[in-house]
């Protein structure tokens, strides 16, 4: 299933917030379904498989925390980011421990939480397709499928191959944007090495 198609579920009892990401998000071509406390949000994963849940710490009810768990126990492979406008040391700790993959305080770029929806789409998509899909060997050059959103700076792979084999980028910066729109299967890194 290409990355786009897959769900997200947009938990967040403030309705001008839950429109505003949930039309941000439809535009930029994702599906998007929406809950407006705990209860509805779990009833909607008990029924279907989202990649994403996006939930509000604060909740009427069962809060953000609460609702990422129970959702663990029928769905293991739930991904999960936390918003909210009360960060604390404690629940920051707490949604580490659940396996949550980001928790960002309010205000927050959209951007900043595409990003995060983008990695973890991308990370089950290659959950999908095994390890053994991450290289591609064309000819006599090695490429291997981008795993962090042509973010360099912040990938092993890419500061491990400057530093041991030297980097030719296949691609410059104006063609990033085109590439971020391809699914994960698609998305050749940008640094290719020769095979000795």
């Amino acid at each position: 299933m290409k990355a786009k198609e897959r769900k997200i579920l947009l938990v967040e009892d403030e309705t001008v917030m839950r429109e505003a990401l949930r039309d941000w998000l439809t535009e930029g071509g994702y599906h998007v379904d929406v809950a407006e406390d705990g209860e509805e949000a779990l009833e909607k994963i008990k029924g279907k498989e989202f990649g994403v849940i996006v939930l509000d710490l604060k909740l009427p009810g069962i809060d953000g925390l609460q609702v990422f768990e129970e959702a663990k126990e029928f769905r293991p492979a739930a991904k999960g980011v936390i918003v909210t406008a009360y960060p604390s040391k404690e629940t920051l700790e707490q949604a580490k421990r659940l396996g949550l993959l980001d928790y960002l305080p309010k205000p927050f770029k959209v951007e900043d939480l595409e990003k995060i929806i983008i990695g973890a789409l991308g990370e089950l998509e290659r959950e999908e397709m095994g390890e053994e899909h991450i290289w591609l060997s064309l000819g006599a050059v090695s490429y291997r499928l981008c795993d962090h959103n042509y973010e360099c700076e912040h990938c092993a792979f890419a500061q491990d191959i400057q530093a041991t084999f030297g980097t030719i980028a296949l691609i410059g910066e104006d063609e990033v944007a085109k590439l971020r729109q391809l699914p994960g299967s698609q998305r050749l890194c940008r640094h290719k090495r020769y095979i000795w």
